[in-house]
This record gives C-alpha cells, sequence and structure tokens, in this order.
C-alpha cells in the first residue's frame, strides 16, 4: 500500500519556521509511556479547543501498526477536515518526530507542514516530562508566507501562542490523564 502514496512535502532544513514546546510530567516511566501513545487512540486526547477542532479518528495509510519509522495515518477532524501524518523517526522510548500536511481545515490554511517531537525525560520516581514541540512551515506563496518574518510573527501570535498553544497544553492533560489511568 505504501507505494501508491503521494510524498509528504519535503522537508527544507534552511525554511524558516514558527515552533512552540509544551510540558507535563506524566507519573508513568518514559517506556510505558511511549508504548501507551503509540498504542492509544488520538482522539481520546485530542478534542476541540476554542475554535480549533479536535480529532475524530485516524485511518493508517501503511501496513502495520502505527508508532514505527515511515508509518502514516490520516487524522480526521471535527470539523470534517483531515491532516496526513508520517513518522520520520522512532527512538524506543526516548523521542519520535513526525510530519503533518495536506490540512484540509480552515484555521490551517496558511500551513505547507508541521513537524512535531514527543521527546520523553525520565525523572525520578517512575514519572516522565513529556516534551511535545511542534514547528508549522507557512506556504511560501500564500498570503502570510509572502509577508516573511512579519508573516511568522503574525501566525506565531495570533495562533501558535494562542488557540494552539491551549490545544497542546489540553492535548498533553488528556495524554497524561490516559498514560497514568492505563497504568493503574
Amino acid at each position: 500500500m505504501a507505494h501508491q502514496l503521494e510524498p509528504p512535502p519535503p522537508i527544507d532544513l534552511t525554511a524558516p519556521t514558527i515552533t512552540r514546546t509544551e510540558r507535563i510530567v506524566v507519573n508513568r516511566t518514559a517506556p510505558e509511556l511511549f508504548d501507551w501513545m503509540m498504542a492509544a487512540k488520538l482522539e481520546e486526547s485530542m478534542g476541540e479547543v476554542g475554535s480549533l477542532p479536535g480529532v475524530v479518528g485516524t485511518t493508517v495509510l501503511t501496513p502495520g501498526a502505527w508508532g514505527v519509522t515511515g508509518s502514516r495515518r490520516k487524522v480526521h477532524l471535527s470539523d470534517g477536515g483531515a491532516a496526513t501524518e508520517q513518522i520520520l523517526e522512532t527512538i524506543l522510548g526516548e523521542r519520535w518526530r513526525y510530519q503533518v500536511w495536506d490540512y484540509t481545515t480552515a484555521a490551517a490554511a496558511p500551513i505547507l507542514y508541521g513537524l512535531g517531537e514527543f521527546r520523553y525525560r525520565p525523572l525520578e520516581g517512575g514519572r516522565t516530562e513529556l516534551i511535545w514541540t511542534y514547528a508549522f512551515r507557512l506556504r511560501p506563496n500564500g498570503p502570510l508566507g509572502l509577508l516573511g518574518p512579519v508573516g511568522r510573527w503574525l501566525l506565531k501570535v495570533a495562533f501558535l501562542d494562542r488557540a494552539y498553544a491551549v490545544l497542546m497544553r489540553e492535548t498533553l492533560k488528556g495524554m497524561k490523564r490516559g498514560a497514568e489511568a492505563a497504568g493503574r
């Protein structure tokens, strides 16, 4: 099935992005939390927040289970939109990086792709600091992209540091609840 999929947009490591990082401490070891996140349903942690749609389901597009490098899935949103997500790198129990593109929801219209990373930092007492970083690359020929640094600043202050920051924090709280409940 993977050979029939369109390739994701190329990642330009020199292109400017806007980035945000959020953190939460979870009462699970790093390997336990990592395993839980790979098996959990995204829609159970990532609901609607304010004007942003939540996840209502996912469809795996590549053979095998979600969670290995190259895994790809379609993420279905509560506003009828969707996005495609693919794991770029997985280091078991330590971190995983992914790319998101093909956004069809209105809130993401200026975005060419997103790059996400979850890092798992072990703490004393079997706890883990979960660190989620997300970066957006604007469409270079879109209205905000054509504004260069001003367009990135506008997206950051109007979207990433407001609505998307709340979405990230609420998603992390949902992941914490789910992972800790699964460990009981």
